[in-house]
């Protein structure tokens, strides 16, 4: 009986904590989507695939969804690289 009454604790506990992260996903997503309408970055849009990912993922539990909330954070916070001007070397030289 110890046994079951354990088991369903672990399983009520697990649930919530997949509700609480599929919750900062789903506010996370709206950041991103609004990111990406306003204006899209190579980090927004790659973020929002990542997003993608867990979404079509039917086996995902709460593990995957705080490591996808992580990758996908990462993404967007990555620095944006800098713009290269290919036609510097060319002016540089006249």
């Amino acid at each position: 009986m110890r046994a079951l009454c354990l088991a369903l604790i672990l399983l009520a506990s697990a649930s919530a904590a997949k509700a609480d992260c599929l919750r900062e996903i789903g506010q996370f997503r709206e950041q991103v989507d609004a990111q990406n309408q306003a204006r899209p970055t190579a980090q927004s849009q790659a973020a929002t695939k990542e997003l993608q990912k867990l979404e079509r993922n039917e086996q995902a539990d709460e593990i995957d969804c705080f490591n996808t909330l992580a990758r996908a954070r990462q993404i967007l916070a990555s620095p944006v690289p800098p713009t290269t001007d290919r036609y510097a070397r060319d002016r540089h030289h006249q």
